[in-house]
């Protein structure tokens, strides 16, 4: 679907329709990496990159079974608009899981393991920073 994390273009969107429609699920790897966020690289919003929402919806549209988001990522990312979509029931996100991460998702997927379900930071919509700008460490607006 995008060739690199920024994903700037649509040009592998269809195939990557075109595989969710023959699934019988999907699994959608998406997010950020130290090109984005790192030591001395802040982000200045809460969305994933470039088109992959963009992504992420199409190819939800076009499965024929569940589709499920995995996020990489440091910190949070606003996918509200995958959490309102009944075609994503699931939204795991993995952080940056190093070399064993492609089996501890896949172990999540099918059911070897729990993830427990807690997340380690607060995950904040994209609007919120209309309020308060990212750099502000109070936590509410008006404090």
């Amino acid at each position: 679907g995008c060739t690199n994390v920024g994903c700037n273009d649509d040009k592998l969107f269809g195939p990557a329709i075109e595989a969710a429609h023959q699934a019988d699920a999907t699994v959608l790897i998406m997010g950020l990496d130290q090109s984005i966020e790192a030591e001395f690289r802040d982000r200045t919003g809460l969305l994933l990159p470039g088109r992959q929402q963009e992504l992420v919806s199409k190819v939800a549209a076009a499965s024929r079974g569940p589709t499920i988001l995995v996020l990489m990522s440091g910190g949070p990312v606003d996918v509200s608009f995958a959490q309102n979509d009944p075609r994503i029931p699931s939204i795991i996100w993995a952080g940056y899981p190093g070399q064993a991460g492609g089996q501890a998702i896949a172990d999540v997927l099918f059911g070897t393991t729990n993830p427990g379900g807690k997340l380690p930071m607060t995950w904040y919509p994209q609007e919120y920073l209309n309020n308060l700008p990212m750099t502000t460490m109070a936590m509410r607006s008006g404090a």
